[in-house]
């Protein structure tokens, strides 16, 4: 005796079942030592300032602002991977500068707001 199914639903359970298990798997799998957090990377130049920023993709709630040095990449892209974002100044000397410019972004104003708009908010300056 062989079993029949009854109604559109078994019909559409049937097909569905028969959809999964002949459907090739193509998901891309991770370990999960080797998941990172994206990350993105964007440059700025204001007056004789210049910087790199790193900083997670997803700007959620408030995250550390680390100033760093140029030449430290990989100590950027791995604190942005954490959840800071990472300023790396071109200059040591001029880090107050830079710092006070990303103050003014906190506030919504300053020379950084129209390529930075979206970081306003999800950051804060420590005091030196």
């Amino acid at each position: 005796m062989a079993i029949v199914p009854r109604g559109i639903g078994a019909v559409v359970a049937a097909v569905a079942l028969a959809m999964v298990l002949t459907a090739p798997s193509t998901a891309a799998t991770t370990a999960v030592r080797e998941h990172r957090p994206a990350v993105m990377k964007m440059e700025y130049t204001v007056g004789d300032l210049n910087a790199v920023v790193h900083s997670p993709r997803a700007l959620v709630g408030t995250l550390p602002l680390v100033f760093s040095f140029r030449g430290n990449d990989d100590y950027a892209q791995s604190l942005a991977q954490q959840g800071s974002v990472v300023v790396l100044v071109s200059d040591r000397i001029a880090v107050d500068r830079h710092r006070e410019l990303w103050r003014q972004l906190s506030e919504a104003g300053g020379p950084l707001v129209e390529r930075f708009r979206g970081f306003a908010g999800h950051f804060s300056v420590a005091e030196p």
